[in-house]
């Protein structure tokens, strides 16, 4: 794959200086042939909240209006599409849309903003932390995907950069059941690669917003660079080399082990130099690939009591063996006497980690699963979009 990184430098987000950097960078690393006429192109910037862009917490809609622009000029058709991590309604995407000003960009281009809230799965048979993914319906609609991200520090990922940009697509009330699955970022990473392994072909750009970044005090930092590169990994790269992040402690130390990157010469550079860009005290979070994902975060009790599939024990139908109790890898399950003087199994949800260890083990088979209603209603209002 066309390992070419343009580099370019911005110090404002006028929406002409973005499009002549976006056209001059498409020259550079010689992707303007990726794009033809009556083409439907899927634009992924980073919306993950209803944040206006003087946060600078979202892809700022000056730089997809300039793209809009000038994809449109080539007789491309432009669908902006992303999903958060709260409900996926269009009553929320329509809030998103306005507060970061993509309603604007829609109203003053030929871009559309996707509303289709149908969801699709697509099999992959090279996954290495699934072997299928639920993602929005609007990829399946398009010819290609260029996905913008933007620059900036989490607590839980650490730097979010275009790479980990995708996981977007994934609907908003399917990232949660997604991520209780996974333990360290590594596994993370992974699964973002078994996404790239999904979308094969179709993701022809990867775009980066830095031009303001966000450092990880929420500390809005001058950066004035837009990355444009046909692989992904090879932008995020020289990201990391920029805010000096050892490589092998980020997402390419899985992408070079899967043969989509040399983690030794991971890109190749045109335009600005990356000296013109290094910030040596550009505020982060230490990470690395065995950084444990932080559940309690992303497992809300709300989202937990309404959503996430879990284990059931009949406390009249328990033998007391305690097998499921001793496998238990957090000790949630724990061995009581009910009134009767009887030993059974009960489970402590606020520690299940959604393992099913005990269902497996079970030599009696009465450990169930269930389905809590509160999934079900929201399975259901999905299902009356598809």
């Amino acid at each position: 794959m066309n390992n070419l990184v343009s580099l370019n430098y911005l110090n404002d987000y006028d929406v002409q200086n973005c499009e002549k950097a976006l056209e001059k960078a498409l020259e550079e690393i010689n992707a303007k042939s990726l794009f033809s006429s009556k083409m439907t192109v899927l634009i992924k910037p980073c919306l993950n909240g209803p944040y206006s862009p003087n946060l600078a917490e979202t892809t700022h809609p000056n730089v997809v209006m300039a793209l809009i622009k000038l994809l449109t000029k080539m007789g491309v058709k432009c669908i902006v599409a992303d999903s958060w991590y709260k409900k996926y309604t269009t009553a929320h995407l329509d809030k998103i849309y306005f507060e970061t000003g993509l309603l604007e960009v829609a109203n003053l281009t030929m871009g559309d903003l996707n509303h289709d809230l149908s969801t699709t799965e697509i099999d992959i048979p090279t996954g290495l932390v699934t072997k299928k993914i639920k993602v929005l319906n609007v990829v399946k609609k398009v010819d290609a995907i260029i996905n913008v991200g933007k620059l900036k520090i989490d607590s839980q990922f650490g730097v979010i950069g275009v790479a980990n940009n995708l996981f977007g697509l994934v609907p908003g009330d399917v990232k949660n059941q997604v991520l209780n699955r996974l333990e360290t970022l590594a596994d993370f990473n992974n699964y973002i690669i078994d996404m790239v392994e999904a979308f094969k072909g179709k993701i022809v750009l990867n775009i980066i917003d830095a031009i303001v970044a966000l450092e990880a005090n929420k500390t809005q930092r001058m950066l004035s660079l837009l990355g444009v590169s046909e692989n992904m990994f090879s932008l995020d790269a020289s990201l990391f080399n920029i805010l000096g992040i050892d490589l092998k402690n980020t997402i390419i130390s899985q992408a070079n082990d899967r043969g989509l990157v040399s983690i030794d010469k991971p890109y190749e550079l045109v335009g600005e130099k990356i000296e013109k860009f290094v910030e040596d005290d550009f505020a982060k979070y230490e990470f690395n690939n065995e950084s444990k994902i932080n559940k309690n975060n992303l497992t809300k009790t709300i989202y937990f009591m309404n959503n996430q599939k879990r284990v059931k024990i009949d406390s009249k139908k328990c033998k007391g063996c305690s097998v499921c109790s001793k496998i238990c890898p957090t000790g949630a399950i724990k061995m009581k006497y009910d009134k009767n003087g009887e030993l059974y199994a009960h489970v402590d949800y606020k520690k299940c980690i959604f393992c099913y260890k005990c269902h497996t083990a079970c030599p009696y088979k009465i450990v169930d699963m269930i389905t809590p209603c509160g999934y079900k209603n929201t399975d259901r209002k999905i299902s009356k979009y598809n």
